[in-house]
């Protein structure tokens, strides 16, 4: 039986409450960031977040390099290859390259050529985009890697000894033998002696580089000092940061997604404009949820079940009926994905119901299905049960195709890999990711080698008690401050995600009504009344795994529930309403 979520409240700061209330914050907006971080040198870059506070390119080591290469390559005439990630991550940092290069520095568009991984062959510069990069019959003037690249020596030495160069940009973590000695130059925050973020994301990186090739034009007289700034690329930029989960405690990161939700919500783009007319939010601005929960689900979807340039070409159509086409395919494919991942997740319950007990310290499932969809299954079982994950799909090839992911706070997953690998040497075929989220490719037979391993990894980081869900909160509302006003003093310490979280408060609660909603049934809606008689409109999103599962629950039943107050619009009437993360 899983373990019942832990329940434990944020400790504020006190530095930082005081601080943020000197900044003008009310004391109730001041407790929220107070309980998100006890940093106080940037606590005003973390509340007002805005692009003039990034940190500046130059901190990012070999960028000049990388933008003098660049500047080099736009000068010739062969093709510039973008060579990048599947994900939202890896198709944002596409678009920013391909839109800097051809809308800002004039490079004619049949002298770009993409090549976008595919998940079925793996992640990064693996043989197969290396086989699809030397089957190119024009001459190639440079290879740009973007959201990829720093473990793949073996692959990149093969394009040098065909006279490609390859220019790496990334932000996954360097391999212990360093980075890729074959390329040209590489521009990845992680690597030593680089003193720029490490949180920032692909498409963060690959914007910063083309910044920096913006100076080196205008130095060099190729552009004119008066021509446009690249500020809108933070629209997309907006959208691969949150979509890869990277931290939004950090200053970069907050002023990067702030600019672009700033961007999304003016509606001037044609892919923006087409997802609009699918989903208006309610009326409400797009904010860093939507762009991870309605947005990035689609792109990713593309990867996961048809075609990843589906992806790119919503994101660069020129208006809005074409946009609108390949959103619509985009939408198909997520419904598909739905589909497949409901039937992979049946498998994955019962293989985790099996596997558990109360010493469990990790989960190592063997899937059949379709490997681009393990990732969110990883995500589910862990957060499920409160342990690192890793969901591993039967590639009917010899080998297994996995992806993990951390769910406790204080695992690393790469270094977790890295010390298997250090045990069994022949272990991967393939591994990269960082600390939350891997991946990685194992001979089939070492499947059970690779589970004891993982759960031995997993244990040496966490000590003697193994992990249970934990839910953190921020205490208690009095009925009074449930109102819709509440969360307009929410909203302004957007955007949220990881590292800092939407606000999420418990409270005990009887129920009053209670009825399944939802395609499948397996949502509850629900009017939950306080100790002290009010009474409020609730919503419990997957509060069961299928629609044949009794309804835990029953009219009268006392509860503790941990919630996120939001907005409901129905029929011209805002109401607040209490969505339910967990209820016992």
């Amino acid at each position: 039986m899983i373990k019942q979520p832990k329940i434990v409240q944020r400790t504020p700061s006190e530095a930082v409450f005081l601080l943020a209330k000197s900044l003008g914050l009310t004391d109730f907006q001041a407790k929220l960031v107070a309980n998100r971080t006890d940093e106080t040198d940037s606590l005003h870059e973390i509340i007002f977040p805005k692009l003039k506070h990034i940190q500046h390119p130059s901190a990012l080591k070999n960028i000049d390099l990388a933008a003098q290469i660049i500047v080099n390559a736009i000068q010739g005439d062969g093709l510039i290859v973008l060579a990048t990630d599947y994900d939202t991550d890896g198709v944002t940092s596409a678009w920013v390259a391909t839109t800097a290069l051809c809308d800002y520095f004039g490079v004619p568009k049949n002298r770009i050529k993409h090549i976008i991984g595919d998940r079925k062959t793996g992640y990064g510069i693996t043989e197969d985009v290396v086989k699809r990069i030397l089957a190119i019959e024009e001459p190639i003037e440079l290879v740009i890697s973007a959201d990829q690249g720093s473990s793949d020596e073996e692959r990149i030495a093969i394009l040098k000894s065909h006279n490609i160069p390859v220019c790496v940009t990334d932000h996954h973590q360097i391999p212990q033998a360093g980075v890729p000695q074959s390329a040209v130059c590489t521009v990845n925050p992680q690597q030593a002696g680089c003193e720029y973020d490490k949180t920032v994301a692909g498409c963060f990186v690959i914007f910063l580089v083309m910044t920096q090739v913006r100076q080196a034009l205008i130095k060099s007289q190729l552009l004119t000092p008066d021509s446009p700034s690249l500020k809108y690329l933070a629209l997309n930029v907006a959208l691969g940061t949150v979509a890869d989960s990277v931290s939004l405690k950090a200053p970069n990161n907050r002023a990067i997604v702030h600019a672009g939700l700033q961007l999304i919500n003016m509606f001037q783009s044609p892919a923006w404009q087409a997802l609009r007319q699918l989903n208006d939010n309610q009326g409400m601005p797009i904010d860093a949820e939507f762009l991870g929960f309605q947005v990035a689900t689609r792109i990713n979807a593309a990867s996961r079940v048809s075609d990843v340039n589906t992806a790119f070409n919503f994101l660069t159509a020129r208006d809005v009926s074409q946009a609108a086409l390949y959103l619509q395919q985009l939408d198909e494919d997520n419904q598909n994905r739905r589909s497949q991942q409901e039937i992979m997740l049946q498998q994955a319950q019962q293989q985790a119901q099996q596997k558990y007990h109360h010493n469990t310290y990790s989960m190592t499932l063997k899937l059949n299905g379709n490997a681009g969809i393990q990732g969110i299954i990883a995500s589910r079982i862990g957060e499920q049960y409160g342990v690192p994950t890793v969901a591993m799909t039967d590639l009917e090839d010899g080998t297994l195709a996995g992806s993990a992911r951390g769910v406790v706070p204080d695992i690393d997953l790469r270094q977790a890999f890295q010390w298997m690998a250090d045990q069994k040497s022949d272990l991967f075929l393939s591994m990269g990711g960082h600390k939350g989220a891997a991946g990685c490719m194992i001979p089939i037979e070492f499947y059970n080698t690779f589970t004891e391993l993982f759960e031995q990894a997993v244990k040496l980081q966490l000590g003697d008690e193994a992990p249970v869900p934990v839910i953190e909160t921020d205490g208690e509302l009095a009925d009074n401050l449930l109102t819709p006003s509440l969360i307009d003093e929410i909203n302004a310490l957007e955007p949220f995600g990881r590292e800092w979280p939407k606000p999420m408060f418990f409270g005990n609660f009887i129920i009053v009504q209670l009825r399944e909603v939802g395609q499948n049934k397996t949502h509850l809606s629900c009017k939950l009344k306080t100790e002290n008689g009010s009474i409020f409109q609730a919503i419990y999103f997957n509060a069961k795994q299928s629609n044949e599962e009794a309804t835990p629950f029953l009219v009268g039943d006392k509860v503790q529930c941990t919630y996120q107050p939001g907005l409901n619009n129905f029929a011209g009437r805002t109401t607040l309403q209490l969505r339910i993360n967990s209820m016992q």
